[in-house]
């Protein structure tokens, strides 16, 4: 125990020192260990769990700021609020379906996170692909226990934690402004950056639902998009690669922490005041058929509401807004 204590100790030592040189001599003296106990910890950290760490003699050790995933850098940074809730893989299918098959398995008392670097089959609302590569995003399921079996409001959800999410981009990235499109996605520029889907999980017995799933897929710095793609959707920033460890580490606390305040007013203000749907004209699928007009209102439960060609008002739950007024490079933006 005492040396996995070491590890994590220089751990966050050299993660708040990114990128820089930091002795193995000021290492020793700050944790009270020897130099050799610091230098096994380094060894154990480089070769059995393949952490970035250079060594130079005179100078100490330097950890580089990490290209890929890992468990442990989220929970140092998450402050080891998920410790063995937290399941982190190099590639899968769809965290969304992970997360989906993990709770038919067990009873979720906590917040437990799917995190991938690489998603073949990642899907949004209504079953669409989200384009998931490896190392340029950032792509993540969250379970989130409904113990109280309270009623949740899924379009106020959504909003909220859309907002709750944003926050977190924002300070990542200060000079970005964030936009919504009704109502799960994130646009940038009017470009998509970012999809959020939310689904239950029903509890028969219960008569209401047990828990929720949100996933999120965002584009950190993906250049090449599909053809299909290309058109509509961008990167956040192609230059400029942050902490992918932090940034999953803060959104995870947003999303939590934005579960809990889903219904403050302050955050459907903000979702209202960054849409870009409304005063628009809008096509919304509703499943069963796509409705025209212009976007009036978002209302106090996320619905949207719809001034529809006839001149009558309609206010939607669900759907997807997949068209909007205003047009990019001679297309929809959808």
């Amino acid at each position: 125990m005492k040396n996995k204590s070491t590890q994590e100790k220089v751990v966050l030592e050299l993660l708040t020192n990114l990128d820089t040189w930091v002795s193995g001599d000021y290492l020793a003296k700050k944790f009270q260990v020897s130099r050799e106990t610091i230098w096994k910890a380094i060894n154990n950290l480089k070769n059995k769990r393949d952490y970035p760490i250079v060594s130079r003699k005179k100078r100490g050790y330097m950890l580089h700021t990490a290209p890929y995933l890992e468990a442990d850098l989220i929970n140092i940074y998450g402050h080891k609020q998920l410790t063995d809730n937290l399941h982190v893989f190099k590639e899968v299918t769809s965290t969304q379906d992970l997360a989906k098959q993990f709770s038919s398995k067990h009873c979720i008392t906590r917040p437990t996170v799917f995190v991938a670097d690489k998603q073949t089959n990642g899907y949004g609302r209504r079953g669409r692909s989200f384009y998931s590569p490896p190392t340029t995003g950032l792509y993540l399921s969250i379970i989130l226990p409904n113990q109280q079996q309270t009623v949740i409001q899924p379009g106020l959800l959504t909003t909220g934690i859309a907002v709750s999410i944003t926050h977190v981009l924002e300070k990542f990235y200060p000079n970005k402004e964030f936009q919504f499109k009704w109502v799960n996605d994130i646009y940038l520029n009017y470009h998509k950056v970012g999809g959020i889907i939310t689904e239950s999980i029903f509890d028969l017995e219960l008569g209401a639902a047990s828990a929720f799933i949100v996933g999120v897929g965002i584009n950190l710095t993906t250049v090449k998009f599909p053809k299909e793609l290309a058109i509509k959707a961008q990167a956040i920033d192609n230059d400029n690669s942050v902490n992918r460890n932090q940034l999953i580490a803060e959104i995870i606390q947003a999303i939590i922490n934005g579960f809990l305040d889903y219904t403050n007013p302050q955050l459907l203000a903000e979702y209202r005041k960054k849409s870009i749907v409304l005063g628009k004209v809008v096509s919304l699928n509703t499943g069963s058929e796509v409705i025209q007009g212009v976007a009036q209102k978002i209302e106090d439960n996320g619905g949207i509401t719809i001034k529809r060609i006839d001149g009558t008002f309609q206010t939607f739950t669900s759907g997807e807004v997949i068209k909007t007024g205003f047009k990019y490079k001679g297309d929809h933006i959808g």
